[in-house]
């Protein structure tokens, strides 16, 4: 009886302990995880909004993740170039601004003054009143006269103060000396002996040399102070199970201390599917965190160093150097076309709307490229900067020609394909409809 009463003592008191607060799952749950947005839309007939979706493994995830974070599918989120979604509800009896009629607005305008003619009697003003005369107020009568204070008493003058004789300087007077006496002393300095030579005195003694004294403050001072204390122990970090740490990764929690213990082992490690493993949980840790120099770091060693083949990820890569501007604009093709080599791993509607995304980028990145060069040839015109010109241009020229053709083939959107097509090429017979 006595162990269940302390087991069940210990289960109340630790489980509050070990509870995490709201603040720790925040990040799963977005307020605003629409691309357009919105806290709530519809993108390809699926609603989304703050809770948790779902991949096709059925595996929750948070609802702005733009690819699964198991094996990076593609989520409703992923699109970068997604308008406002469309209101389909019943609007009642009421209707667009536009269709309603123009209701005029009433001006509210001044009346005009008439004119009076020449032969019109006017009216003559009354003559002015003339201002009443009022008599002016008797002068006040003058205040009584105040009668003058009593003169003070006579104070008898106080007495003189009594006489001090002075006292009388006793001193006798200084005469100088005579002529005669100043003559009678200077004889008798003449006349007197010089005085006995006295003994000699020895000069002192030259003072010994110093010898300087050891400081020994410092070696006092050292004698004195303690010795240092030892360093801290290491902390031991273990990352060998990746699948208990993945939770960490998706919230942003890994720390520095495991991130870098997972640096150690994707560099020490053999195994190219390990490598891929820790790659994936340290960038789902820095995409957690919002740390984006260090996610492109882990992106790029990840697509270079790891693995390439995974469309997704180049998919998702391209798309943050897109929007980096024109300087990334040769990257964002090259790994465009990675994905596009590996678009054979989706499938159904994934794979139109990724496959037209990739053709998007490929378009603008040429239309980008292309641009920045005609500014350089207007400026300097030399044969290197037209050659540059029209080398971007006929590429900007093919991918969109084939971003129309794509999107005419899958049933997308072509307004968009056909603008650029037909201002890269010039010729709208090019670009047919």
């Amino acid at each position: 009886m006595r162990i269940l009463k302390t087991g069940l003592l210990f289960a109340t008191f630790s489980g509050p302990a070990w509870a995490g607060g709201w603040s720790d799952y925040s990040k799963s749950f977005p307020l605003f995880p629409c691309p357009d947005g919105w806290t709530t839309c519809e993108v390809d007939g699926r609603t989304v909004g703050p809770g948790l979706v779902t991949d096709s493994s059925g595996n929750p995830l948070p609802a702005n993740m733009r690819f699964s974070f198991w094996d990076f599918e593609s989520m409703p989120s992923a699109s970068p170039f997604g308008g406002l979604s469309d209101y389909s509800g019943d609007m009642g009896a009421r209707a667009l601004k536009a269709d309603e009629e123009e209701v005029p607005v009433a001006v509210d305008v001044e009346p005009s003054i008439p004119e009076i003619d020449d032969g019109d009697d006017i009216p003559t003003l009354p003559p002015p009143i003339d201002p009443i005369e009022l008599d002016e107020p008797d002068e006040p009568p003058p205040p009584p006269a105040i009668p003058a204070p009593p003169p003070p008493p006579d104070i008898p003058a106080p007495p003189p103060p009594p006489a001090v004789d002075e006292p009388v300087d006793e001193t006798p007077e200084y005469k100088p000396p005579s002529v005669e006496e100043i003559e009678a002393a200077k004889i008798k300095e003449v006349e007197a002996p010089p005085p006995p030579p006295g003994p000699a005195i020895p000069p002192p003694p030259p003072p010994p040399p110093t010898v300087p004294e050891e400081d020994n403050t410092e070696v006092v001072a050292e004698a004195e102070l303690p010795p240092p204390p030892p360093p801290p122990p290491g902390i031991d970090v273990d990352c060998d199970d990746i699948r208990a740490i993945e939770t960490k990764a998706m919230l942003g929690q890994l720390g520095v201390a495991l991130r870098k213990c997972l640096d150690g082992r994707i560099d020490t490690s053999s195994k190219l599917t390990e490598k891929d493993k820790i790659s994936r949980v340290l960038i789902a840790d820095a995409k957690a965190r919002d740390d984006k120099p260090d996610w492109e770091r882990l992106m790029r060693r990840h697509l270079d160093s790891i693995d390439r083949s995974d469309p997704n990820m180049c998919l998702t890569y391209s798309i943050f150097l897109h929007k980096q501007g024109v300087g990334k604009s040769t990257r964002v093709i090259r790994w465009s076309d990675y994905a596009l080599e590996n678009k054979a791993k989706w499938a159904g509607a994934t794979h139109t709307r990724n496959v037209y995304y990739l053709h998007q980028l490929k378009s603008e990145a040429a239309s980008r490229l292309w641009k920045r060069s005609e500014k350089r040839f207007v400026k300097d015109r030399n044969e290197k900067n037209e050659a540059k010109a029209n080398k971007y241009r006929s590429m900007a020229k093919q991918f969109s020609r084939a971003w129309l053709d794509y999107a005419k083939a899958s049933g997308k959107e072509t307004s968009k394909p056909r603008a650029a097509c037909i201002s890269a090429s010039g010729n709208t017979e090019f670009c047919p409809q």
